[in-house]
């Protein structure tokens, strides 16, 4: 029970990493033309499949996994749906809030 509630955790976490590399690609967009747009797609996803296995990998040898189960790696994917099902909307609105923020200090210089 530990190891799956720990898996749905990671994956929950790594919504988080989803939201600021959907900010990166989204604004990457906006100042790209359609091919080199769709390379930062590419990039951002590999990036966050690498983050995931990452932080996945690092719960099971920081809490010492027993083995590799399948119910680990669909908790680790439930997590994920379920961050963007839910959390995901008021992270993406103070990541929003920060960009917009950021932004208008870098335009005041």
């Amino acid at each position: 029970m530990r190891e799956f509630l720990l898996s749905l955790a990671c994956g929950v976490l790594s919504g988080i990493v989803y939201d600021i590399l959907y900010v990166i690609r989204a604004s990457a967009g906006r100042a790209l033309k359609p091919p080199r747009d769709k390379l930062v797609t590419a990039a951002c996803d590999i990036l966050y499949i690498a983050a995931l296995t990452a932080m996945f990998v690092g719960c099971s040898a920081a809490f010492a996994f027993p083995d590799m189960r399948m119910y680990m790696v669909l908790a680790c994917l439930a997590g994920a749906a379920l961050y963007i099902k839910s959390l995901h909307v008021m992270v993406a609105f103070l990541i929003n809030k920060w960009y917009n923020r950021g932004t208008k200090i870098v335009k005041k210089r």
